[in-house]
């Protein structure tokens, strides 16, 4: 039975793909370019992911608009080539994305007080992908298919005072369930009965975020995203009359983000100049069991046997907590550009892989770069509705040595590591 279960287990494991593509590379070309370190300085669109209390904070109506285009260069050494019936290695393949934000704040009585703010990202390719890698596969575990995920976010913020700003939101995605039910009439070798039923669920995760402006120049930030996850549950039933019945059921949670917490600062020491730095501490001791939760029943009750059931293990992922420091730097010098850089370092959240699977991480380090270009507006002097923003990012992640304690593993031991290259060109105009 237990090596029944365990093949059941290595046909149907989905491991997740961690953390979003905003998590992983930042959402929009102004903040990626700037290290991500955006929770005090996002006073435009892209506070609806960073900081929704920011939202208040712009002075116009905004549109952004633009691609984002993800390139990994991973890679996989073994310390002995795979066997013809060993498991081989799995690499994240390029993808790219569009992006769109926008932010409306409310006049009237209420005086720019409130702001209403939305973001999306859609992936050109897939739009919502699950990647059935067995966990026993080599394979980047944040990386796999996060690209592969339509987010949908949407905040408001309020001003409760001239200094203080409160924000809220919630991201969503969808929660799969399904289920199939086949009957077979093996004398007449036709199917009696068949059907199928799939309901995808909209599923979300709140949001909420403080601004501060102690004094002039200076912005203390703070946000909160819940854990917002994938969930599916398909039940896969089939009797075959005067035999019995057969009914799998797979569950599980896939494309997972951690509860984050986020403190950050932006200073303003010129009016051209602005620093920025943020500290993430993101929630990943509570990530989920990355593989399916499989139950098997077998009743052949009319051939005289008793019911079988049999049922996958769950597995610990040995997670921990981490915490993240991101730094930016924006400049702009008189005419039409603007310059822009950041840092940042993500520490692994995962054990090293000495077990029987193979979900690997390492430390990353982020650099970015950026540039906009303003187009001013010939009617209104001084003014740049229109800009167009580019930025360049490239992720390194450490080489981590995978050594097995057991000397029979069918992987053996390996090194892991390499690039990730991203770059986003966004369109961005403000209405006044």
């Amino acid at each position: 039975m237990k090596r029944l279960a365990a093949a059941l287990a290595l046909m149907t494991c989905i491991p997740s793909a961690q953390a979003s593509v905003w998590d992983a590379y930042g959402f929009g070309a102004r903040a990626t370019a700037m290290g991500n370190a955006h929770v005090a300085a996002g006073e435009d669109f892209t506070a609806v992911y960073y900081n929704p209390a920011a939202l208040a904070g712009a002075p116009h109506p905004e549109i952004g608009i633009g691609l984002g285009l993800v390139y990994p260069d991973l890679n996989i050494e073994r310390d002995r080539p795979a066997g013809p019936d060993g498991p081989t290695d799995e690499l994240p393949a390029p993808n790219l994305g569009a992006h769109l934000g926008l932010v409306i704040p409310l006049g009237g009585r209420i005086d720019d007080r409130l702001a209403l703010g939305a973001g999306l990202y859609l992936p050109t390719i897939e739009v919502t992908r699950i990647d059935g890698v067995d966990p026993q596969r080599p394979h980047f575990y944040r990386y796999e298919s996060l690209t592969d995920k339509l987010i949908l976010a949407f905040g408001v913020a309020v001003e409760v005072h001239e200094r203080v700003s409160l924000g809220a939101g919630v991201q969503f995605l969808g929660a799969l369930d399904g289920e199939a039910r086949v009957e077979l009439d093996l004398l007449s070798q036709r199917f009696v009965r068949k059907g199928l039923q799939v309901a995808v669920e909209p599923t979300g995760a709140v949001t909420a975020g403080l601004l501060v402006t102690p004094r002039d120049g200076l912005r203390l930030g703070f946000s909160f995203r819940d854990a917002l996850d994938l969930r599916y549950d398909i039940t896969i039933a089939a009797v075959v009359q005067s035999v019995g019945a057969l009914e799998v059921d797979i569950a599980g949670t896939s494309l997972y983000t951690p509860q984050q917490f986020t403190w950050g600062a932006a200073w303003d020491p010129t009016p051209s100049l602005t620093l920025t730095a943020d500290l993430v501490w993101a929630r990943w001791s509570a990530a989920p069991d990355p593989s399916s939760r499989l139950v098997v029943t077998l009743n052949t009750e009319p051939l005289g046997f008793e019911e079988l059931v049999v049922q996958t293990d769950t597995v610990d992922l040995g997670a921990e907590d981490t915490l993240s420091p991101r730094v930016g730097i924006e400049w702009r010098p008189e005419g039409a550009w603007t310059l822009r850089g950041g840092y940042g370092f993500r520490p692994t959240h995962l054990p090293s892989q000495t077990g029987p699977y193979n979900h690997i991480d390492s430390d990353a380090h982020q650099l970015s770069a950026g540039v906009a270009w303003r187009v001013r507006n010939p009617l209104a002097r001084e003014r740049a509705p229109l800009s167009l923003e580019w930025s360049g990012q490239l992720t390194v992640l450490e080489s981590r040595e995978m050594a097995k304690s057991d000397p029979e593993d069918a992987v053996g031991d390996y090194r892991a590591g390499g690039l990730l290259w991203h770059t986003a060109l966004t369109l961005r105009h403000n209405f006044y």
